[in-house]
């Protein structure tokens, strides 16, 4: 017969050391929404220059709010990514992410199917990577971590590895009684 018996007393939480994110992170993330600010602008810039009437009433709404939503982000952006963080520990993998609304999400490595590092062109020039962890009947990644060095995705990759073949071929102990 299934029993399912109340817990009353929770075990106490363990505090997580979380690591952060790799010094060229910050910069990665501002390159990436100045690649994203510099073209919009490009586009106003030729709206007003084209066009007259929207010069005329937009003028002073993108003088003044262009540079404040440009500052704004980027603001937020040196407060998220000095939030973030992540620990590998003995038995899974935890990050955390977020500023207002913040998140911790811990990935147990013996759930862990497949396993990708992705470095687009500007982490390639910064040394820059993404790690992302595949579950188990997951078709988008369940533990995504960007910002780290391509040598720490290397390493967790490798431990995350040497994990699943330690839990897949345990060492028999031999023990005389």
């Amino acid at each position: 017969m299934f029993n399912n018996q109340q817990i009353m007393d929770l075990p106490a939480h363990s505090a997580i050391n979380f690591k952060p994110l790799a010094d060229r992170a910050l910069l990665h993330k501002q390159l990436n929404w100045l690649a994203f600010y510099i073209p919009l602008i490009g586009v106003l810039i030729a709206l007003c220059y084209f066009n007259e009437t929207f010069t005329n009433n937009a003028q002073t709404y993108l003088l003044i709010g262009m540079p404040i939503l440009v500052a704004v982000s980027m603001l937020y952006n040196i407060v998220n990514v000095r939030l973030q963080g992540f620990a590998v520990r003995e038995h899974d993998i935890a990050f955390k992410k977020g500023v207002i609304w913040q998140q911790v999400t811990i990935l147990p490595l013996a759930r862990v199917q497949h396993m990708e590092i992705h470095q687009g062109p500007i982490e390639r020039k910064l040394d820059l990577a993404s790690l992302k962890l595949f579950s188990a009947g997951g078709v988008s990644a369940d533990l995504q971590i960007g910002g780290l060095t391509h040598s720490d995705c290397k390493n967790m990759r490798q431990f995350v590895q040497n994990y699943r073949q330690d839990e897949t071929n345990p060492q028999t102990e031999n023990v005389d009684e």
